[in-house]
């Protein structure tokens, strides 16, 4: 596999560096007198991504397990929940934005006499210091960061499914090898029962040979409830009771290899595609643009109302515009007096978009550890991966030697249990690196927001 995570940690550093500091059009926060949007990804140059990065591993039951996931997971149906409140509120503040109706009828009968009357009534608040308009572009970016929250739930779902799957996969390797090892050391046991009963066995290497079996054996147990938990985890992750996967998980196959190929060509920005760090992005849009909503509820609000009023002794005349009495008023309020209430609430807003500054920063920084972080396991499992493929070969190598020097009578047969056991861990190893190396691309997968 091609690397050179050194060249590009440094371009991604470079590159989020000033991402760290804050987009521009997020640092201005909104005055009064602009209503101006603000976009926080507008500075931005998005990259197209594949979204389902876990089809490069090449494992239809991890893609099909991960799309089931995405559309059963409780996690997933709560984040849509909140989206779909966002929404309602994103049309709350727009409706602030347009005059309000409001229609009235009544008929009575007094004396003999029928009378009926219609009234309809409209006002409207002018918003010429922009309150109301940076109130609706607060909650279009509240809108935006919930859209990406919910992206950022279902990116942290399919990893765990994924890093679910491989665990699962890994554990039943190692259930195989320890069944391995389990036939090759009762066949040991067998073999040096028979010759105890030759006179050429001691008991002491029955009792050895016994013992080692029974470590294999105990062994098993854990690694078989393992599997069932996994399988379990797996389930209640796809929306299912814990054992709806069993059957469809029960047959061992490979750990999913991911391709190297994929680590070549990353974007210096990829990590500004990672839903969570456009979800900061627009929280401290939205934080900003309430700041100037708060200033503007300093300055006058002007507002203007009217009515028409109809009335008729018929209901055929009730639309007789002679009848009609219709009335205009406006009306101006400033706020004189309030004990700091407004400025306070403005100092309020403004520590809010400090807060969420900080946050945006904390999730950049976050992200770049991450990639770091994936970066370096893979590096190291690189360079581990020739040296444990040699070492099970060396271990194979040294047990046969330990076989045939026992048999011989050149050596111990405590050497040729020291011998058996390096086999195993020798395999054991290889298997841990193969998951590690796909957990550490999961990983990479995750951090950077997708594949290209």
């Amino acid at each position: 596999m091609a690397f050179a995570p050194q060249r590009l940690l440094i371009s991604l550093a470079i590159c989020m560096a000033t991402v760290a500091c804050t987009p521009a059009s997020i640092r201005d926060t909104a005055t009064p007198a602009s209503t101006t949007q603000i976009h926080p990804s507008s500075t931005v140059a998005r990259q197209p991504v594949q979204a389902n990065w876990w089809q490069t591993f090449n494992d239809p039951l991890m893609t099909a397990l991960i799309q089931e996931a995405l559309q059963a997971s409780p996690d997933i149906k709560t984040a849509q929940a909140s989206l779909r409140a966002a929404r309602a509120q994103r049309v709350t503040a727009g409706a602030s934005l347009l005059p309000s109706l409001s229609t009235s009828a009544s008929a009575r009968r007094s004396d003999g006499k029928d009378s009926y009357s219609a009234n309809l009534d409209a006002s409207w608040e002018a918003d010429i210091f922009g309150g109301n308009h940076l109130a609706d572009q607060a909650a279009a970016a509240d809108l935006q960061a919930t859209q990406a929250s919910l992206e950022d739930v279902k990116a942290s779902l399919a990893a765990e499914v994924a890093s679910s799957y491989v665990n699962l996969r890994l554990t039943q390797a190692r259930l195989a090898i320890s069944r391995q090892s389990l036939a090759a050391r009762d066949e040991t046991v067998r073999l040096i029962g028979l010759k105890q009963q030759a006179g050429l066995a001691s008991g002491l290497e029955v009792e050895q040979s016994k013992l080692s079996l029974g470590q294999t054996q105990a062994q098993l147990p854990a690694l078989e409830s393992n599997i069932s938990q996994t399988q379990h985890a797996l389930a209640i992750l796809t929306g299912k009771e814990p054992s709806a996967l069993n059957s469809r998980l029960a047959a061992a196959k490979p750990i999913p290899a991911a391709s190297g190929q994929l680590l070549n060509n990353i974007p210096a920005n990829a990590i500004r595609q990672r839903p969570d760090i456009r979800a900061a992005e627009y929280k401290v849009t939205a934080a900003a643009l309430r700041v100037g909503e708060a200033k503007a509820n300093l300055y006058p609000s002007f507002n203007l109302g009217g009515s028409l009023n109809f009335s008729s002794l018929s209901l055929a005349d009730l639309l007789d515009t002679s009848t009609m009495v219709r009335s205009l008023l406006a009306s101006i309020s400033a706020p004189l007096f309030d004990g700091g209430r407004l400025k306070q609430q403005v100092e309020a807003k403004d520590a809010a978009r400090e807060q969420a500054v900080a946050s945006y920063q904390k999730a950049v920084l976050t992200a770049l550890k991450d990639v770091a972080n994936a970066f370096a396991s893979l590096q190291a499992n690189r360079e581990q991966q020739p040296i444990l493929a040699n070492n099970v070969a060396l271990a194979r190598s040294a047990e046969n030697l330990a076989q045939l020097s026992y048999h011989a009578g050149t050596a111990d047969f405590q050497n040729v249990l020291e011998a058996q056991r390096s086999v195993l861990s020798a395999q054991e190893s290889q298997l841990a690196a193969q998951a590690e190396n796909t957990q550490a691309m999961i990983s990479l997968y995750k951090a950077i927001g997708g594949a290209w």
